[in-house]
């Protein structure tokens, strides 16, 4: 199989292509610089060049492959208009294959609303985005339009790795022995993925030949800041203090990136697993802190 991927060097990103490539996939990555394309080669993948807002310049190729994963955004003013743009380009450019092209579109759990405790957002809960992301729904619905795409939205929770992410960046707080500073309150949920894991979903939904899917990737439904800042805790031995930090006055809606931190959600983790055969290794909060706070 020859895949297709944008964002082939980002954090989730290259865990994808690592575990894609490990699965004997063909990985073409998209390479806006030349740094990139030599990330990419040193991880044993092809790069094409090509810019996500030049999408003329790659579309073509991708549309070529039997499968697009996409999970590129430039984090810049013009994020949304810029992913419009390229996957609209991406559709058109699928448009006289034989076979639809399989897509899979990287949304977030950030498309979905703050829920209270007691209630289990999933994959039919309406979307109700934060405005910086709220492009995101609005290309979903572009692309499950017609019959040149079979789409797969994959909606990745909080993504955790040894590197980044909320355990890698308390943990980084309580050995620095400074104050844990996030939009968030201590009773905050968050619910978090593994990076590993992630891919793996990655890599399982294109094996799937039911390829309609809308999936939310998360290992932990929903934990409580303060009682995630507890296990970081115990497992140094340190105390870890949380101080909740308001947005600030001047932030702008439309790219306040990190707004989605103060959501308080609690997801259901049954249906990708149902759904696409995932079995993710990391599945108790135990499990994730022990992996990745060191």
């Amino acid at each position: 199989m020859d895949v297709f991927v944008t964002g082939g060097t980002g954090d989730i990103g290259a865990a994808v292509v690592k575990r894609l490539k490990s699965d004997g996939v063909r990985v073409i990555g998209l390479a806006r610089s030349d740094v990139a394309a030599e990330k990419l080669r040193a991880s044993g993948v092809s790069a094409y060049p090509g810019d996500l807002r030049s999408p003329e310049s790659w579309v073509g190729r991708a549309a070529s492959c039997d499968a697009v994963v996409h999970m590129g955004a430039t984090f810049s003013n013009d994020m949304g208009r810029v992913d419009r743009q390229s996957m609209i380009a991406l559709k058109q450019a699928a448009r006289h294959r034989k076979q639809p092209l399989k897509v899979i579109y990287t949304g977030g759990i950030w498309l979905y609303p703050a829920a209270a405790r007691d209630k289990v957002i999933t994959e039919k809960t309406s979307f109700s985005p934060l405005p910086a992301f709220r492009f995101m729904t609005e290309t979903i619905r572009t692309l499950s339009h017609g019959t040149d795409l079979n789409l797969a939205v994959i909606h990745p929770a909080l993504v955790c790795s040894r590197q980044f992410g909320p355990i890698a960046d308390m943990t980084r707080a309580l050995k620095e022995g400074i104050t844990f500073e996030t939009r968030a309150t201590a009773d905050t949920l968050w619910p978090l993925v593994e990076v590993g894991d992630l891919a793996a979903l990655y890599a399982q939904v294109l094996k799937q030949a039911r390829f309609r899917l809308s999936l939310i990737a998360s290992c932990i439904p929903g934990i409580s800041v303060g009682h995630l800042a507890s296990h970081i805790s115990a497992r140094h031995g340190l105390p870890l203090d949380i101080r909740t930090q308001p947005a600030p006055e001047d932030a702008d809606p439309d790219t306040d990136w990190k707004a989605g931190y103060a959501l308080s959600q609690n997801v259901d983790v049954t249906h990708a697993q149902r759904a696409a055969g995932w079995q993710p290794e990391h599945s108790t909060i135990e499990d994730l802190v022990v992996a990745l706070s060191r």
